[in-house]
């Protein structure tokens, strides 16, 4: 050991090269990640009719006005999907699949006691995901619902809500945080709330494409 270095100071480059190794790989499995759910959304948005790419052109979206309301209708979408095919009837090995079971599907409202988050319930949707679509329509129907908020930033809108707290929790898709440190990160970059929205939201396709459409 050098003259004056304890075994301590001989550790720190260990450390910190350990360290980097980790957050490289934690990185890479992030990345990784991402790529997967792109991939099976966009195979749900091609099997449903709708653009390969339509993940990608909401999130770059230029306001917040239309990105939230093409995304609660992707996820409306994504919800219909499950449900037809939890009330698709099978008789003999055959799957019996017809329109009525389809505008009754169409018809239904998002909340309520006979909704499709209900459905979504029955269906095996996880807790989490139900939250996130729900959340997702409070904010749309904020958006929709009064046109003086057409140039209002999405976490504008939701510090002014009574019911911020919730919409925060199932809107970033972080598990841990102090919610006025995360409002401030919000607030510095947009891009930061919506990749979380985004996130969720493909994560939920992937879900819909695997139970109901592959």
């Amino acid at each position: 050991m050098p003259p004056g270095q304890s075994a301590e100071n001989r550790s720190l480059p260990i450390r910190k090269k350990a360290k980097a190794r980790h957050d490289r790989a934690q990185e890479t499995e992030a990345v990784g990640r991402f790529d997967i759910l792109l991939e099976e959304s966009q195979k749900f948005c091609k099997a449903v009719g709708l653009h390969k790419d339509l993940i990608l052109a909401i999130a770059r979206t230029d306001s917040d006005w239309p990105f939230i309301l093409k995304i609660d209708a992707l996820l409306e979408t994504a919800s219909k999907e499950i449900i037809r095919h939890g009330l698709r009837l099978k008789i003999l090995n055959r799957v019996i699949s017809n329109g009525v079971l389809g505008e009754f599907v169409d018809s239904l409202p998002m909340n309520g006691r006979t909704s499709l988050l209900k459905l979504l319930e029955a269906a095996g949707c996880p807790p989490g995901e139900q939250d996130f679509i729900g959340a997702t329509r409070r904010v749309r129907n904020a958006y929709a619902h009064n046109i003086k908020y057409v140039d209002v930033s999405l976490i504008e809108l939701i510090k002014q809500r009574p019911d911020k707290s919730y919409l925060i929790k199932n809107l970033s898709a972080i598990e841990n945080y102090d919610e006025a440190n995360l409002i401030a990160s919000y607030e510095k970059d947009r891009g930061f709330l919506r990749f979380g929205i985004i996130d969720s939201t493909m994560r939920f396709l992937f879900f819909a494409y695997h139970i109901a459409v592959k």
